[in-house]
């Protein structure tokens, strides 16, 4: 049976919290790990381009938009390896849907 958002497991102690569950479908799962990834490297090339002249530009809003695009690469790696991951097991779930008997 799976698992639905808002089940309440019960412990056994009253000095305990209840845990209460709360399901993350795949593709919010890879879209919150690409926006982190995205604005790690973001924070990361300000940093990098504030303290050196590694990444040139005129001025702070330049900077910033040069790092936004320049973040966008990363986080689309990382985006296609987290799709790669979630397929890959799809397939290993339902291997007659792939060919792969």
């Amino acid at each position: 049976m799976p698992l639905a958002t808002g089940s309440v497991a019960t412990t056994p102690s009253p000095h305990q919290p209840d845990i209460r569950l709360v399901v993350i479908t795949p593709m919010v799962a890879i879209f919150v790990r690409f926006a982190n990834t995205y604005f790690t490297t973001l924070v990361g090339l300000v940093g990098a381009g504030l303290m050196s002249d590694a990444i040139p530009a005129a001025d702070f809003l330049h900077l910033v938009l040069r790092c936004a695009q320049l973040s966008v690469a990363g986080a689309g790696f990382g985006l296609l390896k987290d799709l790669v991951t979630v397929f890959g097991r799809l397939e290993n779930k339902y291997p007659l849907l792939s060919g792969s008997v």
